[in-house]
């Protein structure tokens, strides 16, 4: 089996040749971006603008840092507070190649392939809000059916921080504290999408899993971010657990199910480690853990693997998971399958002060 690319890099890590090849190659990434970017400004390639309100949330670095579990929570406080949002999507790896803008909405028909697993994640999440999730790597084209077709006066662009093509009002990027920038290089060599100055365009950065971060080393990585861009607004959250879900019944289970009790975990995002970690602090005992790449499509064959060595116990997943995982999961696995729901706190006043960059509007309600 041929090394998966986070395998090769950490071989060619490991000498000092290796190291040399993937710094040139990462500086010759970084000029690629860096061009890329400055052609936008100057106009040489178009950059639209929208009749709505853009945000955009996104990240530096690739890997998990809780983008989702944001986007959600701004999504349904816009919701609630009589706004219209809808989310842009690019629909990284869905087996639909068209630029077509695929509309996840009640009574629009869609399927797993036309929109992906996170395009479908998000409107599950977000179904009983009523938040639309348009899909396309042609953000301008998703907005303009968003506006036109939904009627939305805010959107949300979901991963979106390198993609210039979209004018925003708004950038807020999502910063791990358990993997900081500031230990990291650019890639192929490190997980940087771009080179940390690229902070100094964000309107808010958001600290994520403060959870499993020493202070000291929250308050060293804010430093950082505000010596890259004193102006923005700098807010702290945190994840935590909020239920199981069991896909059978679509019935919430309750966290104290698990506690003291063997289970395995199977998942193929970002950051395993968090999810894996989460439950460890809930005292699950896990017996086994399967960890597949991210946006992995599951196979029938991996289930049965699964479900061959799991000897009966409880097997947790992701929802990001679960939605890719095939037809018939059920007929494979059988019972005994909980998703893991966790939800975003914020720290002090945090979610105040990040709602008031979301929507300037409603600065004086939140």
């Amino acid at each position: 089996m041929s090394p998966s690319p986070e395998e090769l890099r950490d071989r060619l890590n490991g000498g000092a040749a290796g190291r040399l090849l993937l710094d040139g190659l990462s500086l010759a990434y970084s000029g690629a971006i860096s061009a890329r970017r400055r052609l936008y400004e100057a106009g040489v390639f178009p950059s639209r603008r929208l009749p709505a309100r853009v945000v955009c949330f996104g990240n530096i670095s690739a890997g998990g840092t809780g983008k989702t579990s944001t986007v959600v929570a701004v999504a349904q406080e816009l919701a609630r507070a009589g706004r219209k949002p809808a989310i842009l999507i690019r629909g990284y790896r869905r087996a639909s190649r068209s630029s077509t803008p695929v509309v996840l909405a009640k009574g629009r028909p869609f399927t797993l392939a036309e929109s992906g697993d996170e395009a479908l994640m998000l409107y599950r999440m977000l179904e009983d809000e009523g938040v639309p999730v348009v899909v396309s790597p042609d953000r301008c084209a998703s907005g303009r059916v968003a506006t036109g077709e939904l009627g939305a006066d805010i959107l949300l662009m979901d991963d979106g921080f390198q993609h210039f093509a979209l004018k925003r009002d708004a950038d807020v990027v999502l910063v791990n504290a358990t993997a900081p920038f500031t230990s990291d290089h650019v890639l192929p060599r490190g997980n940087l999408r771009e080179p940390a100055s690229g902070l100094s365009r964000a309107s808010a950065v958001v600290i994520s899993h403060c959870e499993l971060a020493q202070q000291s080393d929250i308050d060293r990585l804010r430093g950082e971010i505000n010596r890259i861009n004193p102006g923005a607004v700098i807010v702290e959250s945190m994840h935590t657990p909020e239920s199981f879900l069991d896909p059978a019944t679509s019935r919430p289970v309750d966290l104290s199910a698990l506690k003291g009790r063997p289970a395995v975990a199977l998942s193929g995002i970002g950051d395993p480690s968090s999810f894996e970690g989460a439950l460890r602090r809930m005292k699950v005992d896990l017996k086994q853990i399967w960890r597949y790449p991210d946006h992995h499509d599951f196979t029938a064959e991996e289930l049965a693997a699964a479900q061959h060595a799991r000897g009966g116990l409880p097997l947790v997943t992701t929802y990001k998971d679960f939605a890719r995982f095939p037809e018939g999961w059920q007929q494979i696995l059988g019972g005994g399958v909980l998703i893991f729901s966790v939800k975003i706190a914020f720290l002090c006043d945090g979610w105040k002060r990040l709602m008031s960059v979301v929507d300037p509007a409603r600065k004086d309600e939140a």
